[in-house]
């Protein structure tokens, strides 16, 4: 089970949104379903997602494809925005892996995925 809570940082504007727990599917989208219902998201937000705590080891392809069908069928209410992924320190490798399996979306959202938190809000912030 992955849980997880939806801050905002008014430092950076953004939502901040820690995990923890197994990754799957169900849970994943349960939180993005969170975040568009969040007072204070705005689509072309910004959004930092500390996976720091997310065990994202079994996660398999139908999994990535539910979440990514997920965020085609919301792209207008997500938008144009920018989100950084922060993962644990050594798992920046295996979190690319797992998300080059499957079919790929192209969305306007931009997502960078970092080892290290101040590299992320500054990346945000720019």
């Amino acid at each position: 089970m992955m849980t997880y809570v939806i801050t905002y940082d008014a430092s950076t504007r953004a939502l901040v949104t820690k995990t923890a727990g197994r990754m799957n599917a169900r849970d994943f989208i349960a939180m993005a379903e969170d975040i568009l219902r969040h007072p204070r998201h705005v689509p072309h937000g910004k959004a930092l997602f500390d996976h720091e705590d997310l065990d994202f080891a079994g996660v398999r392809v139908e999994d990535l494809q539910q979440i990514r069908a997920f965020h085609a069928g919301h792209e207008s209410a997500i938008g144009n925005g920018k989100s950084a992924m922060l993962v644990r320190a050594g798992c920046l490798e295996r979190w690319h892996q797992l998300w080059a399996q499957g079919t790929k979306i192209k969305t306007g959202n931009v997502v960078r995925v970092f080892e290290d938190r101040a590299d992320a809000v500054r990346w945000l912030t720019e």
